[in-house]
């Protein structure tokens, strides 16, 4: 499995030649051969170490993480976060028996952290910035352990380099906690397979289950570790293994079972928005999941020279990540659509390790050339992603209306009395606005709020069926609706009879995704 290093098969590599005749040596000469020879320049002695590319990486992903981190608005998938962390345990419990089931686990950990460190932008997006990090760090470990300390720490580089690494990091979502125990279960699973013991296996079920906990789509890279598993069954002729494998996932499967009957009944509010997979989603998959065409096909095209070796760990390497992205296509058509480029982050793994495989080149290869090669490639993927590392740091690159500019205005320009309506069954309008003006006492009161969405146990608050009472005698309202509309009361065309004849539309303001009203009401004729 291993080669370079430390590991058990340097030792495997010098018992195949048990006949060779001991020579004597003087003990003059032994003593002078047992000096280790001088130190090489300093880059080689820091390459010889054993443990430095995991931290290395994983601190340099930290620090890429941290950049403008709180710069991008909040995406409504993370004001739906939000919201969720702030009810309690109970209403947490209440809500994913109907909704969000499968990020249940994601939901109460956000509501223990909040409540212990609090909830601004940086502290609901740190878990997922951490991760990342931690993700980026056991790639390099997983790198050095089956290459070199150089194959690990230039994966661990290309992953911070990728784009969409950077965004899902500074998302307030799970995304970066799949890709971390993803990369973490194939390390304690190769870990395993070398040295099995009941420690190693139980820790690897563990990851199992963490995993689906984090995101149950991530489950499909157990289609890879079958086929890992099999390959070293080839290798080794062991059926024990597998046996004690099958238990590992067997018990991590039976614990999510609940999770899982749960989240297919939601399916049909949970997913019934994802699009049917097709061949064109399939071109643009690299792309998609790296998050530039230039950086997803650069790395596809690395990961492509590297599967050309006949060394058995490359071909681990490629099902490692092959086999889930063929799984979700086989779900996604012959059962329900799954496939969503965020759900297959934790692809990039294995592909910058074969992308790392290819740059670092073959164990022959002279250093100069190797330095020079290496350096090539990783200015090539900076420079090719540089445009999308700037372009996902941007306020308004999440999905969503820009909430917090008007919550901004809103803030600014309100007047004790003011009323706000949002459009109709508005999920995540209601909720950022919220969010921005948490700490806002004075602002404008929800004119059509009957009950709030944890006391509903859904993520969309109970409107009064009848709202034009509601809004009638309000001084001024604001109307916060999705999209950029001349006449935002298409979005409440129950209201718009009593805002067009009762009141007078004095701003309109158009944000990224949205456009806010203030109608003010009309004095008597």
């Amino acid at each position: 499995m291993h080669s370079g290093g430390n590991l058990p098969g340097r030792r495997a590599n010098c018992e195949r030649y048990p006949a060779v005749t001991a020579v004597h040596t003087p003990p003059r000469a032994a003593a002078e051969s047992a000096v280790p020879p001088p130190a090489g320049p300093a880059w080689r002695r820091i390459q010889s170490a054993p443990f430095w590319p995991g931290p290395a990486a994983g601190i340099l992903m930290l620090a890429v993480g941290l950049v403008r981190a709180t710069g991008p608005v909040l995406s409504w998938d993370e004001v739906t976060t939000a919201d969720v962390a702030r009810r309690t345990g109970a209403q947490i419990w209440a809500l994913i028996q109907n909704v969000d089931a499968v990020f249940g686990p994601y939901y109460f950990f956000m509501h223990f952290w909040t409540s212990m460190v609090g909830d601004s932008v940086l502290e609901l997006r740190l878990p997922s910035i951490i991760m990342m990090a931690a993700a980026v760090g056991v790639t390099a470990e997983l790198g050095r352990r089956l290459f070199s300390p150089l194959t690990g720490f230039v994966a661990g580089l290309m992953l911070c380099l990728l784009p969409n690494i950077s965004r899902y990091a500074a998302e307030a979502r799970p995304y970066a906690f799949a890709c971390f125990l993803s990369v973490l279960a194939l390390l304690l699973l190769h870990r395993a397979l070398e040295q099995p013991g009941v420690l190693r296996w139980t820790g690897y079920g563990l990851a199992v289950l963490g995993l689906g906990l984090s995101h149950i789509v991530a489950l499909a890279t157990l289609g890879a570790h079958a086929a890992v598993l099999a390959v070293h069954l080839r290798a080794n002729r062991t059926w024990k293994v597998a046996a004690v494998w099958a238990t590992a996932v067997a018990g991590a499967l039976l614990l999510l079972a609940p999770l899982a009957l749960l989240g297919i009944r939601q399916q049909h509010q949970q997913i019934s928005w994802i699009a049917p997979l097709t061949w064109e989603t399939i071109r643009a998959a690299p792309a998609d999941i790296a998050g530039t065409v230039e950086t997803g096909w650069l790395i596809v095209g690395l990961a492509l020279a590297a599967t050309g070796r006949p060394a058995r760990r490359h071909a681990e390497i490629a099902l490692l990540a092959a086999a889930p992205l063929i799984v979700v296509a086989l779900v996604s058509v012959l059962a329900t659509p799954l496939w969503v480029a965020r759900y297959l982050l934790f692809v990039l793994a294995p592909v910058t390790l074969l992308a790392a495989v290819a740059t670092v080149g073959r164990p022959g290869l002279r250093r100069p050339r190797r330095a020079v090669r290496v350096v090539a490639v990783l200015v090539v993927l900076a420079f090719a992603a540089l445009p999308g590392l700037t372009a996902v740091r941007g306020d308004y690159v999440k999905n969503g209306s820009d909430y917090r500019g008007a919550a901004s205005i809103i803030e600014s320009g309100q007047r004790p009395g003011d009323g706000i309506v949002y459009m109709a069954n508005s999920r995540a309008q209601r909720a950022g606005i919220d969010y921005y003006l948490r700490g806002d006492a004075g602002r404008p009161r929800d004119l059509t709020l009957e009950r709030p969405a944890a006391q509903v146990a859904s993520l969309t608050a109970q409107e009064y069926p009848d709202a034009v009472p509601r809004v009638t005698g309000a001084s001024r309202v604001w109307l916060f609706v999705y999209g950029k509309h001349d006449d935002p009361t298409w979005a409440r065309l129950d209201l718009r009879p009593l805002l067009h004849k009762g009141y007078q539309r004095a701003w309109l303001w158009h944000l990224s995704r949205a456009t806010l009203a203030l109608y003010v009401q009309r004095g008597p004729p």
